[in-house]
């Protein structure tokens, strides 16, 4: 990796200059005429030289000061609005989640800002994680009801038997800043490693239940020989706790078969992020990635609704689900609502690898 320690020009000139004067000094200070003058300059001039050499030492040890990992600007290939999740705060700013493994430096969080100027993305500063370290290919957030300015952000899942997060964090839009609250364990059925995929969660949302628990559900995208098909799981959340219990149905959960015309079906992710309109309509993104240069190609479908906020059934999924929009040319794997004042329905950000991501509104005509 390169450093990212600034080049300071003036530094260097400073301590070539130092350099050059000390050695006059020492000739000036051996070719002195006699044993007093040379005594007494001596102590002068090692004055001066003690000097310098602080001088020269501390500007280049400024020089080497690297900032605060949180204070790094958002990277040009995600200034688009592209991400791995988003929810929407306002009418017109969004919060972003990015993949970032738990050893790549940068925000994980961002704000998307959307008027009719420009789209701009800011990054979110976030002290402190938990005792297991940075937040770990974070993939989907979702707001608490009933809770300003709180939110679930969660990772894809375990690596190796250990992370497989949800963050329980409160965010300051004014000054980007974020504090989580506490931490939870998704329920880990499939460990990932370099030879397998397992449990791969790409979606999350949070419904209100009672008092400081909240039903939480799950979405598994499905692609891998693990998992063919995504996986709707469900369970409850206690924020007071923040215990997370997935059990019986819950964790069996529903199967979800994403519409589409997919060159290899059996690899399609058929839930790359989750949203629920006013409605209670439950939207999903799916995509194909053939590789990091592409081509790409995503579906944003309907994939059921709420029931009801029993935890024990909260969503009904229909057998056979045939209302959808594609995408072509795109890896979706963020999807939120309408930005206000354009005539949208949904908006999706995209992690188009190489080719870096976007953000964009657009409309989807459904009939229920």
């Amino acid at each position: 990796m390169e450093s990212t320690r600034p080049f300071n020009g003036i530094a260097l000139l400073r301590c070539s200059l130092f350099t050059k004067l000390k050695v006059h000094l020492i000739l000036a200070c051996i070719n002195l005429p006699t044993p007093t003058m040379k005594n007494t300059t001596r102590f002068f001039l090692g004055s001066m030289l003690l000097l310098f050499l602080t001088a020269c030492d501390t500007t280049q040890n400024i020089a080497q000061v690297a900032p605060p990992d949180d204070a790094k600007l958002i990277p040009a290939d995600k200034m688009g609005g592209g991400s791995s999740g988003m929810t929407q705060i306002t009418d017109s700013t969004y919060l972003l989640v990015y993949d970032l493994k738990i050893h790549e430096e940068g925000p994980r969080l961002a704000i998307l800002t959307v008027n009719d100027e420009a789209v701009t993305v800011d990054p979110v500063r976030v002290d402190f994680w938990d005792e297991d370290g940075l937040a770990s290919d974070l993939e989907s957030v979702c707001a608490i009801p009933g809770r300003d300015n709180e939110f679930l952000v969660a990772e894809s899942g375990n690596w190796q038997g250990k992370l497989g997060r949800i963050f329980h964090l409160k965010l300051d839009a004014a000054t980007l800043q974020a504090e989580v609250l506490g931490s939870s364990q998704l329920p880990m059925l499939q460990r990932n490693d370099f030879d397998m995929t397992g449990d791969q969660y790409e979606g999350i949302y949070c419904l209100s239940y009672k008092e400081t628990v909240y039903t939480v559900l799950l979405a598994e995208r499905g692609g891998s020989p693990t998992y063919p098909n995504g996986i709707i799981r469900w369970g409850t959340l206690d924020l007071n706790t923040h215990s997370l219990v997935i059990v019986g149905a819950g964790l069996k959960g529903a199967s979800v078969n994403a519409p589409g015309n997919w060159t290899i079906s059996k690899e399609k992710r058929s839930i790359t992020d989750l949203h629920v309109d006013r409605q209670g309509n439950v939207w999903a993104a799916a995509s194909e990635d053939q590789g990091d240069s592409g081509p790409f190609y995503s579906v944003i479908y309907q994939l059921g609704e709420l029931g009801h906020y029993d935890p024990s059934i909260p969503i009904s999924i229909p057998e056979e689900i045939t209302h959808f929009k594609e995408i072509d040319g795109f890896k979706l794997e963020a999807l939120s609502g309408p930005r206000g004042g354009i005539q949208s329905t949904h908006s999706f950000g995209t992690e188009d690898e190489i080719y870096g991501g976007i953000w964009r509104p657009i409309q989807i005509d459904f009939k229920n």
